[in-house]
């Protein structure tokens, strides 16, 4: 099992991706895309969210705007989800969750 900080910075890299790359914008050799990545963006943060003790608002905010940017990726749109993921990014950076 990977420490948690070595898991949210994971979090954080996949989060990035999906800045870049979902849903409809990964490569024809990624021949798993956009199903292989929302699996792992669900699975870290699976793990994270109940080794969190503090920062319960920030989790509380990722959860609503992972949700929602999935969602959005799930219909096939870029928008809202790309800036819901920066957002997620943002939280990350600004306050580590502890």
């Amino acid at each position: 099992m990977m420490s948690l900080a070595e898991t949210l910075e994971r979090f954080a890299e996949n989060v990035v991706r999906s800045t870049i790359r979902a849903p409809d914008n990964y490569p024809d050799w990624d021949t798993l895309g956009y199903a292989s990545h929302r699996s792992e963006l669900l699975r870290l943060w699976s793990e994270i969210k109940p080794r969190i003790k503090r920062d319960f608002d920030n989790v509380a905010v990722i959860d609503e705007h992972l949700a929602l940017a999935i969602a959005s990726f799930d219909r096939g749109e870029r928008e809202p989800g790309q800036s819901l993921m920066v957002k997620i990014y943002n939280v990350l950076n600004l306050t580590p969750l502890r």
